[in-house]
């Protein structure tokens, strides 16, 4: 499942055991700067430092300080992909409304890894939510034909792919210390069920 047109702009793309080392140091150095100092902290400079190579890897592979935050963003776009992918082929043919739930849940699982650095690589890729969505609703279409579920329920398929990102996305960036993510899972998969509860056909 493609989740967005917007490929990690890498100037080269490594070829090579120590070419892919170095493109990993410079992503893995980005996430701990981004985690530790916020967006705006991140120079290439500081990049080079922290990752042990220099100023000249860093742009050999990434043109600018977006194209690496693009490039996080890939990586978080295929595992999500994987968890969609698994969840039609574990979930397919359940009822719409389980397939819906298991996918909440094991999206909330992979965002659940690291949230904060994902919050803030959406903040320099905003069109990163619009993508997600485009990808749920793409889901949703090809799980709910096998259901009979067709043209009246298009409105579902502006409005489901809204919630399951607001659950998903809000509910693990926004998640206060008190709300434990057992808690967390529980009310989206209320929320979910009593959407799709009271939606026709």
């Amino acid at each position: 499942m493609k989740i967005t047109d917007e490929r990690a702009a890498i100037r080269r793309a490594p070829r090579q055991e120590r070419s892919r080392l170095t493109v990993e140091a410079v992503l893995e150095a980005v996430e701990r700067m981004l985690k530790r100092d916020g967006a705006d902290a991140v120079t290439t400079n500081r990049i080079a430092e922290a990752a042990g190579v220099s100023i000249g890897s860093v742009y050999q592979y990434f043109p600018d300080k977006r194209s690496i935050f693009t490039a996080l963003h890939q990586r978080h776009v295929e595992q999500v992909s994987l968890v969609i992918e698994r969840t039609v082929a574990e979930h397919g043919c359940a009822s719409f409304e389980d397939f819906t739930c298991a996918l909440v849940l094991g999206l909330m699982d992979v965002h659940d890894a690291d949230p904060r650095l994902h919050e803030i690589v959406s903040e320099v890729i905003p069109e990163s939510a619009q993508g997600f969505r485009h990808a749920l609703q793409a889901t949703f279409e090809r799980v709910m034909l096998p259901h009979g579920q067709g043209i009246a329920s298009h409105p579902m398929l502006f409005v489901l792919p809204h919630l399951v990102e607001a659950l998903v996305h809000g509910g693990m960036t926004q998640r206060p210390p008190t709300v434990s993510l057992d808690d967390l899972k529980h009310e989206a998969v209320r929320a979910v069920r009593a959407y799709l509860g009271c939606t026709p056909g």
